[in-house]
């Protein structure tokens, strides 16, 4: 069951330092091709150096680049840049997940009730992309729920049929505050180490949930009704055993192993959009001259 479709804004989240602005370009651009709401994009960043020198945060020229594009194609649409370098250092600083196979970023998504956000908002990971209309996901009805998501392909064959995917998550902030989901998520991965740290966290913690069709969040293959392709890391089984962890952004690898080419009008824009921005950073540097 979901909400009337509306034209009021599609409040989006995402998390991530630097290197996720690839990410965030093709998923804002694909999002921005099948919808004509305006998008509040809020996205979490931090400088998390003393950990690792790649962990740079998400710098103003991007996100003003981002913020630029959006509006180019929807006049009230917004891009909100958040730095939470104190407040995650001051909870996770201890943590035994902050050295794993996922970076620290995606433990941000836990801060988000502590921000000033919209009571409903859509969490994404930065290599999701958008093959349909995203609105009637923002507009489910979550029936009281704390939160919203799908069944997580692999964890769902392995783990138990309610697991849920942590990349694509529709949040409802006062219910969240008052049962103290996330904080509880925050307490978890700050004391323990699990295999998928903040996505394990929700799924321990957050019985509370509303379960959303596979077309919001296609983890395998693309199908006629996906919505949401989510580009995360999976497993082949033919003709041997083998992991896959291939993004949006490489494009070559998306098209001769995954024979992915509904997403080729997305990547040609993407790929202009990332020359221009990177001509623009030279000449404001004085490169070449």
């Amino acid at each position: 069951m979901t909400h009337i479709e509306s034209n009021s804004p599609v409040s989006l989240v995402y998390c991530g330092n630097s290197g996720v602005f690839d990410g965030l370009m093709i998923s804002l651009l694909s999002i921005c091709r099948h919808t004509s709401r305006p998008l509040h994009v809020h996205v979490l960043t931090m400088d998390l150096t003393r950990v690792s020198d790649r962990f740079t945060p998400l710098d103003a020229a991007r996100a003003d680049f981002l913020r630029q594009m959006l509006q180019s194609r929807n006049a009230d649409s917004r891009l909100m840049l958040y730095d939470l370098s104190d407040e995650f250092w001051s909870v996770m600083c201890g943590s035994p997940n902050m050295n794993t196979s996922y970076t620290p970023y995606t433990l941000l998504r836990l801060f988000c009730d502590l921000l000033p956000l919209p009571d409903r908002v859509l969490y994404l990971d930065t290599d999701t992309v958008a093959a349909g209309d995203i609105g009637p996901l923002f507009d489910w009805d979550m029936q009281g729920c704390d939160y919203a998501a799908v069944r997580d392909y692999l964890g769902g064959k392995f783990i138990g049929p309610s697991y849920v995917n942590a990349g694509v998550l529709l949040f409802d902030l006062p219910r969240i505050r008052k049962s103290g989901l996330l904080e509880k998520a925050r307490r978890f991965c700050a004391e323990k180490r699990t295999s998928f740290p903040d996505q394990d966290a929700i799924n321990r913690l957050g019985k509370d949930k509303c379960m959303l069709p596979r077309s919001f969040n296609e983890q395998y293959k693309m199908q006629p009704d996906t919505v949401i392709r989510h580009f995360s890391k999976t497993i082949r089984w033919f003709p041997v055993f083998h992991t896959l962890n291939i993004k949006p952004w490489n494009i070559d690898e998306l098209h001769r192993v995954y024979g992915t080419y509904e997403f080729d009008d997305v990547l040609a824009e993407y790929s202009e959009l990332k020359k221009r921005f990177e001509l623009v950073g030279a000449s404001q540097r004085g490169d070449g001259q």
